[in-house]
């Protein structure tokens, strides 16, 4: 009976541990922070003028769009029909920072290509600079028709 109460109470001291660490591992900052910022408090820096211009590329079974305005300012696309996901942002310090709080990092692949990181740090796609007369309108009008839909779905 001394090894029945040794084991259950060395399997509840080893359940307990693991939930203890689970549940302080997920609630920290670093945790929870580690790839989303206040994207309210980022301030738009201008960009290198290399790096102004439509980006475009493969990612998610789509073509992930990115446009860099002078100021700062950027917007995203993500067309892979019929999904579409458009998103404003902002360069800063080195890095696109996304209305959705994500901040993907780059680096420049050569001159008319930059490679974007996930947060760990690992390369996700390479986009590529835009041919002239390229757009992400076509992307951009998709993202409006879906949230035009959503939102009819869900006013009825």
């Amino acid at each position: 009976m001394d090894k029945r109460l040794s084991r259950t109470r060395a399997t509840t001291l080893l359940i307990t541990a693991t939930v203890l660490v689970c549940v302080s591992g997920c609630t920290t900052k670093a945790t929870t922070g580690a790839s989303l910022v206040d994207y309210t408090s980022v301030s738009a820096s201008s960009p290198p003028d290399k790096l102004t211009g439509l980006w475009v590329g493969p990612h998610a079974g789509g073509t992930f769009f990115v446009e860099i305005f002078e100021d700062g300012d950027l917007r995203t696309c993500l067309s892979a029909p019929p999904y579409y996901r458009a998103m404003d942002g902002k360069y800063a310090d080195e890095a696109l920072y996304l209305e959705d709080g994500t901040r993907i990092e780059f680096q420049p692949a050569g001159a008319q290509q930059i490679t974007i990181y996930s947060p760990p740090g690992r390369p996700v796609t390479t986009l590529e600079r835009g041919a002239p007369g390229l757009s992400a309108s076509e992307c951009q009008g998709g993202a409006d028709d879906v949230q035009r839909k959503l939102s009819h779905w869900a006013a009825q």
